[in-house]
């Protein structure tokens, strides 16, 4: 049997971007996690435990993505190449983010 791309698929959906911009200041992140903190606690307090553990593990995976894993894409530029200059992949992709 051939494998097909669903793991990938699978893997894909699960990733958060943290190379966005977004996600670059602190208090965003927290946003984030404690967003999803607070409703599953909602979600539990009504006795809705099933989508609590949902949310709940939500929360853990931004958690763990964003706040523990997270390095930020200025330092891993830096330790990449050893100068304060951006790398060269870090250039705009896009006409409308070129300055």
């Amino acid at each position: 049997m051939r494998s097909t791309g669903k793991a990938r698929d699978w893997n894909a959906m699960l990733n958060i971007d943290t190379s966005h911009p977004l996600y670059r200041p602190l208090w965003v992140r927290l946003l984030i996690v404690g967003f999803c903190a607070a409703w599953a606690v909602i979600e539990f307090v009504n006795r809705e435990f099933f989508w609590g553990t949902i949310v709940a593990g939500i929360g853990a995976y931004a958690a763990y993505e964003l706040l523990l894993k997270f390095k930020p894409a200025s330092d891993a530029a830096k330790s990449g190449n050893g100068t304060d200059e951006p790398a060269a992949e870090s250039a705009p992709t896009d006409k409308n983010d070129a300055v």
